[in-house]
């Protein structure tokens, strides 16, 4: 039987949690995620939707991370190009 009376999911209060600021936080993230739903504190959907989250997360942090090593190493160019006409 399916439908709302078959799952098994604690509805606990919201919790407030710091977003993730590295790929570790993610990391972290992820493994309580798995086992939250192990302990079925967590749906499989929400975790899903956390997983989908961190993959884009984590692209974004690749992003950042190589645009400002981009402007780090433009900076760097013009600085040397400066200091030797």
């Amino acid at each position: 039987m399916g439908g709302l009376k078959n799952r098994h999911y604690v509805d606990n209060d919201a919790v407030t949690i710091a977003p993730p600021t590295t790929a570790e936080d993610v990391k972290n993230l992820l493994a309580q995620a798995m086992v939250d739903v192990r302990a079925k504190r967590l749906d499989p959907r929400t975790a899903s939707t956390l997983t989908y989250m961190s993959g884009v997360l984590l692209k974004a942090f690749e992003s950042t991370d190589l645009e400002t090593r981009l402007a780090r190493l433009e900076e760097n160019e013009l600085r040397a190009k400066a200091d030797n006409p």
